[in-house]
């Protein structure tokens, strides 16, 4: 299985990333959401995303919308954001 782990943070993408390789799958990682639309649109096709939303420049929402346009693996928000509104736009 193929996952994608995009973290601004370097140090939680690279943990996250040998955790999962640890349990069998095959991990690319990005460290912004630009760096993700290059992966995605460039031909890597994860089975699941996990995706940081507090990130500078582009946020995890808008990285999802737009990696919507190519692919519609599941994706998991990771994010310490506790607001109702935040849950409905991650819907």
């Amino acid at each position: 299985m193929r996952m994608l782990v995009v973290d601004d943070e370097e140090a939680i993408a690279n943990m996250l990333a040998e955790f999962f390789r640890m349990e069998g799958y095959e991990v690319a990682a990005a460290g912004s959401g630009a760096a993700a639309l290059e992966a995605v649109s460039s031909g890597l096709r994860p089975d699941i995303i996990l995706l940081d939303v507090n990130m500078p420049g582009m946020d995890g929402f808008e990285v999802c919308r737009r990696i919507r346009a190519h692919l519609s693996c599941p994706i998991i928000f990771l994010t310490a954001r506790i607001e109702d509104v935040d849950q409905l736009d991650g819907f």
